[in-house]
Order: structure tokens, then sequence, then C-alpha cells
């Protein structure tokens, strides 16, 4: 019985070895080989290219991991090599035109991915940007004429024209307050970014301003957003004040609004979604700070009126927002095909890293349920010659969109950092392009134009 005993245990030691043993080799599974089919991708840039009415050749670069094809979708545009394998530099032909202007399309295709379209835009009168020296840009369509409004010293002036290319003087429509016998308004100095609405047939105006800051140790945490109302049809007309906007989170209906109740607030705008009005802002945590800006939410009872607390539905978090600073301002309102996208402008605006960036909603759902906005995979708009000595695009931000005079082409208002240093002391610059549609609803801005480069006018704009 002990002999047997022995044997096994033996047995079960040369099992308990083995099984060891098999552990360190088989148990453990190694490491699959690789995918040697990576997943296929496809880019091409520029996606919208502009070219004078003689034509020719011009260039354009793939990006892309595995073979593709191209086709012109139109008679006057050709490819002398139409397909390759990865990317590189392709060539596309033009033919002469007589149009006064016309576009079309050059499709690339890859297996398994969303085909991509270059937009070519041929015309016989282009101009060049920027069109001016207005940081902020805000240009409204309205009755066939192109709205400008700006900040001015510490004023709002108007200009419009019936050009988008073309920017024409402007003049001033209100006037900042002053102190005067004891009192101090709120909104005396560093009027902000002001933008003009027309809602239910009235004009508004949307602004940011503030105290001195030389009041609060040069700081800027006193801006708040304020509304004006046109007295008449005419936006060149007299202006009403209809004082500061409740951007908080202590909300009570008909409750005083003060800089000490409300927080941080600049750069409102303002979009409706069934019936209900909204103002999205860029604002800061609390009543004393101007830092690590977000994006905020909140319902409005009337153009005048907001009537909730905020809710916050994007904040820097991603490291294309981080680069310089925890910013996210401008916010501007795409629409279209049921989406409503949020284009906003990140990192410090005087800084060469400025871009843009976006978050999208379903018009299904509610924008107030943060949960709903998505925001897109990276940045969206950027450029940076890194020119110190001349001026260049050196980060771009703070959009507008509009329409081309027919209505047939989407158009982006931006700014532009003229130089890379690090400040506002070399300017910033109005720049306009056209922009298109990405297969998947998402909007395709393509790449910041550069500066002095021609670009063909808007369809239907009238060369007088």
């Amino acid at each position: 019985m002990k002999k047997l005993r022995s044997i096994v245990g033996f047995g079960m030691l040369m099992i308990l070895l083995g099984a060891c043993q098999g552990e360190s080799s088989d148990s453990v599974p190694e490491p699959e080989d690789p995918d040697p089919t990576p997943k296929p991708y496809l880019s091409i840039l520029p996606t919208t290219k502009t070219i004078g009415s003689d034509g020719g050749d011009f260039s354009i670069t793939v990006s892309c991991n595995t073979e593709w094809t191209a086709e012109p979708l139109c008679q006057w545009i050709s490819l002398p090599v139409s397909k390759g394998n990865k990317g590189g530099s392709v060539t596309i032909h033009c033919d002469a035109s007589t149009e006064t202007s016309r576009s079309g399309e050059v499709e690339f295709r890859v297996d398994g991915v969303e085909p991509i379209r270059l937009t070519v835009i041929q015309g016989d009168e282009t101009f060049t940007n920027p069109l001016g020296g207005v940081p902020d840009p805000w240009i409204i369509q309205y009755d066939g004429w192109y709205y400008l409004c700006k900040a001015h010293g510490n004023g709002i002036n108007i200009s419009r024209s019936k050009r988008l290319s073309v920017l024409s003087s402007t003049q001033t429509v209100w006037p900042a307050p002053v102190d005067e016998n004891g009192v101090k308004p709120w909104n005396t100095s560093h009027v902000w970014a002001p933008e003009l609405h027309r809602i239910d047939g009235k004009w508004y105006i949307y602004y940011t301003a503030g105290r001195p800051s030389s009041e609060i140790g040069g700081h800027y945490y006193k801006q708040r957003s304020g509304v004006l109302r046109a007295r008449t049809d005419d936006p060149f007309g007299e202006w009403e004040d209809m004082g500061m906007l409740y951007t908080g989170d202590s909300y009570t209906e008909g409750g005083a609004i003060s800089a000490d109740n409300t927080a941080y607030a600049i750069d409102l705008t303002v979009f409706e979604l069934n019936d209900q009005l909204y103002a999205v802002w860029s604002g800061a945590p609390s009543t004393t700070d101007d830092s690590n800006q977000s994006l905020y939410i909140a319902k409005m009872s009337d153009p005048c009126t907001i009537s909730s607390n905020r809710v916050c539905i994007s904040r820097p978090d991603q490291p294309w927002e981080q680069v310089s600073s925890r910013i996210n301002e401008g916010p501007a309102i795409l629409r279209r095909n049921g989406k409503i996208f949020v284009v906003y402008s990140c990192n410090g605006s005087w800084t060469k890293y400025y871009r843009l960036g976006y978050i999208m909603l379903d018009e299904t759902k509610d924008p107030m349920i943060p949960d709903n906005w998505s925001k897109s995979p990276g940045a969206v708009f950027y450029r940076c010659d890194d020119t110190a000595d001349r001026d260049g695009v050196n980060g771009v931000g703070h959009c507008s969109f509009t329409k081309s005079p027919d209505g047939t082409e989407d158009w982006i208002v931006y700014h532009v950092k003229n130089r890379n240093d690090n400040s506002y002391t070399t300017g910033r610059s109005t720049f306009i392009q056209r922009f298109s549609w990405n297969a998947d609803g998402t909007p395709d801005f393509g790449s910041p134009v550069g500066w002095g480069e021609p670009v063909v006018v808007p369809s239907g704009e009238v060369i007088e």
C-alpha cells in the first residue's frame, strides 16, 4: 500500500510538473500576429480649390495606405493619372472657361472607405484675403445685403455691402455707456465680439463688455454678455440697451441680474430649435474666474431673457484643445440636414495654436443634455505659416457662416493671426472662403487659404 502510494505520488508529481511546464508554454496564448491588412484610410488636401478662367494644372496631396482611384465628375476636368498606390502628389488639369463661374468635382475612392470629393471652383473674377483687419468677424446676410458687425473701441459698428468679398466702411450704432454722477454701468469697457441677429422680424445685437480691467488687477473676469434691441427696422438706427443676460447657476424668474450672481460669459450666440430659443456662450466656472473656458447653453424665454441655469456642453478636454490654454470660445451655429453644429475656437486666441473644432447635435434630441452632443475627433480647421517678419496665417478662429449671393455655396468667415508673436500687437485679419460637406453630413472646411491667395468670388456676386 505504501509502495502504491509512492507510485501514485510520483505520478501526481509528474502530472503537476507537466502542468506547470504547460502553464508556461501552452495555457498563456501567444500574441496574435499583427493584421497584415490594416484598415484603409484616405484623405486629400485641399478639398476645395479655386482657379482662374485660363485653366491649367494644379496639384493636390493624397494620403492613403492602399490603392486608390479618382474620377472627374465633369468634362472640363481631367487627370493625367487617375489611380495610384498609397499617397503622393496628384496633378489635376482644368480646361479654360468662358463662363463667369463654374464648379466641378473629382471623386477619390478606396475600397472600404467613404469616397472623398475635391471641389474645383473656376471663374474669371477673383479676390484675395484678408478683406480687412477685423477680429471676431460676424457677417449676416439679409434682404440682399451682407451686414458686418464689429467692436470698435468702446462701442459697436455696422456696415453693409452687396458683395460678400468686399467690406464697406462701418458706422457706430451703439457707444458703451460711461460712469456718470456716481453711477457705474456694468458695460463701460472691453466691448468684444458683437453679433447682429434678426429674430421674429426684429434686430438684436449680442455682445460682451465689462468694467475696466484696471479695477480688478488687470483681469477680465467681470466680462458679461448683454443684448441690444433695435427701436426700428433699420439696423443703422437707434438701439436700446436691454441689459445683462443671466449666465449663472442659481436662476430665479424675475430675479436681479448682476456680475455678482452670474459668471464670466463672452461670445454669446443664439439659435432656435422646436420653437425654443437657446443661448450658447463661452464661460468660466465662477464669478471670479476667466480661465479654463467651456461652452454653456441655456434656454431663453425671449431674445432678451435667459430663463434657465446654464449647462456645460463642451470642455477643453482633448489634447488638441490644450496646446496653449484650456479654452473653448467663439461658438457659431451651423445647421444642415437635421444636425446642429456648434463650431468653436480652442487654445489661446493670442497664439499660433488657435483652431476650430465642433460639437454636434441631432435635432431630435434635447440640447440641454450634455451627452446628446458629440465632439469632433480632432481640429477641423487650422493653419500656421509660422511667420515672424511678414504677415501670414498663424492660427485661425472665431468664425461665422453665410451663403453666396445666389444661395448655392456655403462660406466661412473667420479671423487669422497675422504673426506668430504670441500677442495681439501685430493684429488679426478677416478671411472668407468656401467650404463643403462630407458624405457623413459633417462640414468639410478644408485648409485655410493663404495670405494674398486668389480666390474665385462667391457664386452670384455682381462685380460693379
